[in-house]
Formats: C-alpha cells, sequence, structure tokens
C-alpha cells in the first residue's frame, strides 16, 4: 500500500503551502489551545480574527502560548458534520477516533492510544466540559450539546490535566449564559431521512443571574442493510437527546459561582459490523454450517458499500449520563483568584449487538456498565505583573468506580458448545490525590519562561469475576481445570467448578476456581520546562520538554486462566517539541511543530504463550518505544470573503523493545521491534475553504468545500496484514445563503461527496474478522437562526 500522500492531496498542500509562504515567507505552529474568542470586528474587517485561548486555564492571546493545539468553532463544526465524537478526527488531524468491539470510544493523538475493551479503561486522552473531567471515555456522548468550541491540546498535558493525558487533551467548551436575552436553533434532515435539531434560550434572570438553556434530539436514519438472500432489515437510526442548563451568579463583583448541569440518553441502533473474514479458533472447517449461507469460512464477502452489513437482529444500545459540575471563583485582590471546581458525572451503559457480522450470528456481545465520578480541585491563580509572573497552584481530589458486565453468548463459535456464555464481572475503583504548580515568567519583553509539576498518587483496586451461569460452562472449564492437575500436578479430578461460581482457572498446584481481587498503590510526578521568544509581536518561537503519565491499569475479558488477570504498570511519556507561530495582519495565521517522544511502559493488550491452551489475552507492558513528527495549520483570507485552512500531520511510531513474548493470530511467536502502534497513520491531513459575497440586500451567499485524509495504519500492534485499514481520502461541500448579521443561515450540503468507501477499525471476534465503516455519501439541508447580538450568543 502507498504510505504518502495522494497525488491530488500533495497537489492541494503545496498549492496552499506556497500561497502562504508568497504571503508569509514563514511557516509555523499548530494553533494552541481553548477560549476562542473573536475580535468583534474580525468579520466586519473581512480578516482573521485574534483568538484568545484558556490553554493553560487562563485567557491568553494565541500567539502567546508555546503549545500544539487545534480550535474547531461551532460553525466549523458544522459545516463539517461534526455531531459526535467519532467525527472529530474530520477536522483535527493526527486525532483519531475508533470504538473497541463493544462500541467504546477510543481516542488517540499522534498514535498514542490505549485499546482495550472496558469501560474502566484509562484514555491516553483525557476529555473534559469546561475544565470538568469526563474520566471515561464513555462519558461524551452528550458533549457536543451547544458548544462555543472544541479544543484540542496535543502532547503530554499531566502537570494541569493530571493522569491519562499523555497523549493530550480536549476540551469541550459550552456556549455561556448571557446578560441579554437570546434565542436560537439548528435543525437539520439528511438523505436517510434523519432528523437533528438543538435549540437554546439565554438572558438574565436577575440583575446578578444569567442562565442558558438547551437542548438536543436526534432520530431516524437507518443507514446499513443486509446483503444477502433472506429478510431485508435495516439498521442504524438514531435515538438520542441531550440537555443542558447553565446558571450565571455574579452577587459582587469580587466573586462568580457557575452552575452546569447537563444529561443525556442514547437508544440508539448500534452500528453494525461488516464481515472481513474468517479465522476459526477450532482450525480449518470447525466452523457450523447453516444453509443457505454455509459456514464463517465460506460466507460472502460484503460488496464495497459502506451500507452493506448482515446482522439477524438490529441490536440496542441504551445510555443515560447526568453531570453536575459548580465553580466559584472569588478575587482576594487584584492579583489573586480562587477557583474551586466540583464535579461529579454518572453513566449507565448498556449495548448489545451481533459480534461477527453474518446472518449465522456467531456470537452476541453484550456489555453493561455503571460509571460514577467525583472530583474536586482547588487552585489559586496569581498574575503578579510587578516582576512579570504568572501562576496556578492547587489540589486536586478524584475518585471514581465502574461496575461492569458482560455476558458474550457463542452461539455458533468453533470451539463451544451452542449457546455457552463467558459472563465476566467487575468491581473497579480509583482514588487520585495531586497537588500541583505552574508558574510562567516574563523574563524580559521577549523571553518567557515556564515550568510545572504535579505530583500524583493513584490507589486502585479491583475485583473480577467470570461467572459460571450454565453447567456446560462449569464443565468446560473444569474440565480445563483437571487437564492441568493431571498434566502439572499429578492430581485427580475436582468438582469445585459449579454453575454460581467464578470459573477461571486458578494457579497451580490446585488449578482451583479463581476470584481476582488485588489492590495498589501509584505515585508520579508530571513536569514541563520551556521557553517562548517574541522575535517581533507577530513571530513567536518555542521550546518545551514534558513528562506526563498514564495510570496503571487491570486486564477487563473472559480471562480463562488466573494470568490472565492483574495490573500492568503505569504509562510514562517524555515530550521535546519545538515551534514557531507567525501572523500576518489579519490575513495569515501559521504555525508549525516538531515533537519527539520518549515511550516507557506502553500498555498493551495483546496474546501471549500458555500451557494447554496455547495462547491467552492479557496486558502487557511494551518496555520502549517512540513517537516523532510534525504538526503545521495555515489560514489564509487572501481577499475578503475568501477563507482557505488547511493542517497536516506527520506521525512515526516505532516499538523499540518489545519485552515479553507475544504470540500472533497463528500462536506463532512476534517479534515486535520496528512495529508501529496501532491507529497511527503516518499522514493525516484537513483541508478548508469557504467563500462568501453579498447577493442581496443584507443576505450573504455561500460555497464551500473541504477535505480529510489518512494513511494507511493498522488495528492492531502485531501490524499483521489482515489488520491493515487502507488510506482514505474524502471530499464534502456546501453551499448556501446567510444573512448578513448572521440571523440566519441555510445551507444545502454534501458529505463524502464520491462515495469512498472506507473503514476505520478492524477487529478480531472470535472466529472472525469485523471492520467498522465510515460513512457512506450523504446530503441534506441546514438551517441556522439566531436571535440575539451577533458573535456573543455562543451561535
Amino acid at each position: 500500500m502507498n504510505q504518502g500522500l495522494p497525488e491530488s492531496m500533495v497537489a492541494a498542500c503545496a498549492l496552499f503551502i506556497a500561497t502562504t509562504a508568497a504571503v508569509g515567507q514563514i511557516a509555523v505552529p499548530a494553533e494552541p489551545a481553548a477560549t476562542a474568542r473573536i475580535a468583534p470586528n474580525a468579520e466586519d474587517s473581512g480578516g482573521l480574527a485574534e483568538i484568545v485561548v484558556t490553554a493553560e486555564k487562563r485567557e491568553e492571546k494565541l500567539m502567546d502560548i508555546g503549545i500544539t493545539v487545534n480550535v474547531a468553532t461551532k460553525l466549523q463544526l458544522q459545516n463539517a458534520g461534526v455531531a459526535d465524537v467519532h467525527q472529530l478526527s474530520n477536522i483535527v488531524p493526527s486525532l483519531t477516533v475508533t470504538s473497541n468491539f463493544d462500541a467504546i470510544p477510543q481516542f488517540s493523538i499522534r498514535g498514542l492510544v490505549f485499546t482495550s475493551n472496558q469501560l474502566s479503561a484509562s484514555p491516553t486522552v483525557s476529555t473534559y466540559v469546561d475544565e470538568a473531567p469526563l474520566p471515561y471515555s464513555s462519558m461524551t456522548g452528550g458533549a457536543f450539546l451547544d458548544l462555543e468550541r472544541v479544543e484540542v491540546l496535543k502532547g503530554p498535558q499531566g502537570t494541569l490535566f493530571g493522569n491519562n493525558a499523555t497523549g493530550g487533551s480536549i476540551n469541550f467548551i459550552a456556549a455561556k449564559p448571557t446578560n441579554y436575552f437570546s434565542t436560537g436553533f439548528t435543525a437539520s434532515s439528511d438523505r436517510f431521512g434523519q432528523f437533528a435539531g438543538e435549540g437554546y434560550v439565554s438572558g438574565p434572570i436577575t440583575d446578578t443571574l444569567n442562565a442558558r438553556l438547551a437542548i438536543s434530539t436526534t432520530q431516524g436514519g437507518d443507514w446499513q442493510h443486509t446483503y444477502t438472500a433472506g429478510p431485508y432489515l435495516e439498521s442504524g437510526a438514531a435515538d438520542k437527546g441531550a440537555v443542558r442548563l447553565l446558571l450565571d451568579w455574579r452577587p459582587s463583583d469580587k466573586l462568580k459561582v457557575a452552575l452546569n448541569l447537563n444529561s443525556y440518553y442514547d437508544d440508539s441502533d448500534p452500528t453494525q459490523f461488516q464481515f472481513a473474514g474468517s479465522r476459526p479458533e477450532g482450525g480449518p472447517g470447525s466452523t457450523i454450517v447453516v444453509p443457505p449461507y454455509g459456514s464463517a469460512e465460506t460466507y460472502p464477502l460484503p460488496p464495497r458499500d459502506a451500507r452493506a452489513a448482515d446482522f439477524t437482529y438490529p441490536g440496542a444500545r441504551s445510555d443515560t449520563f447526568l453531570q453536575s459540575v459548580l465553580r466559584a471563583d472569588y478575587e482576594l485582590n487584584d492579583a489573586l483568584t480562587l477557583t474551586s471546581l466540583t464535579n461529579f458525572a454518572r453513566l449507565r451503559s448498556s449495548i448489545d449487538r451481533q459480534g461477527d457480522g453474518t446472518r449465522i450470528n456467531i456470537l452476541e456481545l453484550r456489555h453493561d456498565g455503571t460509571i460514577q465520578t467525583y472530583g474536586e480541585e482547588v487552585r489559586l491563580t496569581g498574575d503578579l505583573k510587578d516582576i512579570g509572573v504568572h501562576f496556578i497552584a492547587g489540589l486536586n481530589y478524584s475518585h471514581d468506580t465502574v461496575d461492569e458486565r458482560a455476558p458474550y453468548t457463542y452461539n455458533h463459535f468453533s470451539i463451544f458448545s451452542p449457546g455457552f456464555v463467558t459472563d465476566s464481572r467487575s468491581n473497579f475503583s480509583s482514588e487520585t490525590t495531586a497537588g500541583f504548580v505552574n508558574a510562567e515568567w516574563n523574563a524580559t519583553k521577549q523571553i518567557t519562561l515556564l515550568a510545572g509539576a504535579r505530583y500524583t498518587v493513584n490507589h486502585q483496586s479491583d475485583s473480577y469475576c467470570l461467572f459460571s451461569g450454565a453447567p456446560a460452562v462449569s464443565a468446560f472449564f473444569g474440565g480445563l481445570a483437571n487437564a492441568y492437575r493431571a498434566v502439572y500436578s499429578g492430581l485427580g479430578p475436582t468438582d469445585a467448578y459449579q454453575v454460581g461460581t467464578c470459573t477461571t482457572v486458578g494457579p497451580g498446584p490446585e488449578y482451583l476456581p479463581y476470584a481476582f481481587s488485588q489492590a495498589s498503590t501509584d505515585h508520579n510526578v508530571s513536569w514541563r520546562a520551556g521557553a517562548n521568544y517574541h522575535v517581533s509581536p507577530d513571530l513567536m518561537l518555542y521550546a518545551l520538554v514534558s513528562r506526563g503519565f498514564k495510570a496503571g491499569a487491570y486486564a477487563f475479558e473472559a480471562a480463562v486462566i488466573a494470568s490472565e488477570l492483574g495490573k500492568v504498570k503505569q504509562e510514562q511519556v517524555t515530550s521535546y517539541e519545538g515551534g514557531v507561530k507567525y501572523a500576518l495582519n489579519s490575513m495569515l495565521t501559521v504555525s508549525a511543530a516538531g515533537y519527539y517522544y520518549d515511550y516507557l511502559n506502553k500498555q498493551a493488550f495483546t496474546n501471549t504463550p500458555a500451557p494447554l491452551v496455547g495462547a491467552v489475552q492479557g496486558l502487557i507492558n511494551i518496555p520502549k518505544s517512540k513517537a516523532y513528527g510534525f504538526d503545521a495549520e495555515a489560514t489564509l483570507v487572501p481577499i475578503r470573503g475568501l477563507t482557505l485552512h488547511g493542517a497536516l500531520t506527520n506521525t512515526r511510531t516505532r516499538i523499540t523493545e518489545p519485552g515479553q513474548l507475544t504470540l500472533d493470530g497463528f500462536g506463532q511467536p512476534v517479534d515486535y521491534v520496528g512495529h508501529t502502534f496501532a491507529y497511527a497513520p503516518k499522514w493525516s491531513a484537513i483541508f478548508d475553504t469557504e467563500y462568501r459575497r453579498p447577493l442581496f440586500d443584507g443576505i450573504d451567499g455561500l460555497i464551500g468545500a473541504s477535505s480529510y485524509y489518512d494513511s494507511e495504519e493498522s488495528a492492531d500492534l502485531s501490524n499483521e496484514p489482515v489488520y491493515d485499514i487502507p488510506s482514505h481520502i474524502t471530499f464534502d461541500a456546501r453551499i448556501g445563503l446567510a444573512a448578513g448579521a448572521g440571523q440566519w443561515t441555510a445551507t444545502a450540503w454534501v458529505r463524502n461527496l464520491a462515495n469512498k468507501y472506507y473503514f476505520n477499525d478492524i477487529s478480531y471476534t472470535g472466529d472472525d474478522f469485523v471492520r467498522t465503516t465510515g460513512r457512506p455519501r450523504n446530503f441534506g439541508v441546514t438551517f441556522t437562526y439566531r436571535f440575539g447580538r451577533r458573535g456573543n450568543d455562543g451561535g
């Protein structure tokens, strides 16, 4: 497969870079994070607005921060059709969002990702809503409601954001209450009959209290269908909604209190897998034959159509989430502000879907769980202008509990009797306490030095049971245990494996039923140090060294033997990054950064050897690996009304010391040295252009196009060819009318214009390989209405 960029993308990037070089003569870094506030006269001037960000938990100009960040406004999200986390990669290069085979999101930035089929998996990319953590990726289902923007910070963020941000962090910024009446809505409909609507109302309740209420719903839209003979079935319809209430209370000039109450539900059809081939656990010829489809080994492959997916039932999802966030800021004096942030969130999740992509119904996957998290952060922010020092210092506490269960039903699995069930159950808890400080010193008018550190203590406990609910299950594991007893201990058979007990085969010499229980404590110090050098007011160079950690992890799987369970070490990433940022008047912003990651104890799920059974799955640490590359981003307004935006990321990953022995899917030893990380495309790029011009009195016309590209990548550390995800590029287009004052916009759009067939994930679910396809060509209309002061209502 071609690892490079396609010719069309090369030409577009070359033309864009040549244009920006001619205008600005220098290239510069990816945009730093946060409060992407736009100057009020930006649109009136026809140029680019100055962006103010809060990447470091305070407002700063984008050009003054030495960090790589991408910012997407609500309008940019809408133009790109980004309505949930899985589509966010369409506008952020090097951010990959996939789902494991139980439909739990997995975020990867610059190749750093943790792939594990569990709700309790600590991520490598942390997520937040207005700085309030969503510590587990599955809690992000309602994050896109009524947003002002999304900020994606790249690189370790452990100093200010704590554990589990080695790859970066994503902060969803909600549109805030206004001190005047404002209201608006957005409604969309597409070719599949899906309707999406969102509305808000905002304004003052009293002289000191402002409120904003937002609500959304998405309904309908079956887009997948069966492709073989038999009953024609459709799936993919949405049934979800969200609501958020924000209250801003300012009883005095010194005190500000904000309350965020939000909730969402998601009862949508789960995405159906697409069959990609068979490799039966029982060996060739071991799969069941079901007329007229034959066996999994002879099952017809689907056409190159994203909609084609065989299944016998549509499956079911049921997620409910609620969160409350209370923030108080009190100004002690002109230089010091005390902030308290209290967060409580709970998710109840259930998904049930077929795991094989056929009408044979080999495997049914179910995963249920409850996540509950509580957190408190107290920090002091100081702005000591007399000596040029700004600092943030504070304490952070969080406590999470995750209860999950995964009963998998093997209806026609090659090595189990029909109806065999593995029922994994786990109770996990995590308690984290941390103290942190971050400081910046304006050493001269041109040079800013920065340093920060966070000390973290993380207590974890986990209990696990592979529960037996049927005699066949107890008999299978009892038989395996008796084989171990006879071969390795010389003991007679045991009858300890009964219905109602845990059935994982315990350690020798007895090999009795095993229930896992363990507690542990980790300590770490995240830190960073850097310097920003302003060559001129419009040109900045920066260098940053930082270190972050991902918490240790316990395995959650259908553990056959006790050695599959246990904890792996925490990960450590040390990042070296240097970059440049440049702006030319209001015509051009350019940013570029190079980075290198030294990666220790990368956590990975893989196969390891086991007596009698050949291979079992488990978590391991890979001692040493690395990632390096560069980010580049530019926005150009060459003439009034025309905006060009492009971004390009190069990521190279490599395992340098693999550690313990691992096996491939055929049970053969694998040497991971030189292998790339999973979900780490070498090249990732986006491009967007839009042209607006007045057509009538007070009415503008607009036309735009965008593109997204990922090069070839692998879905597994083994880098087996069967896990290859081919490169793909998609094109979108839009045309519409807009009121000159921004009161309303009507847009017709088409996404995946060329109807490109691609998939972004491939998994082995036992006997079968299955894919998760990208969406096919879709088209529709969107209408947006805003009533309120222009540019200040979050719209």
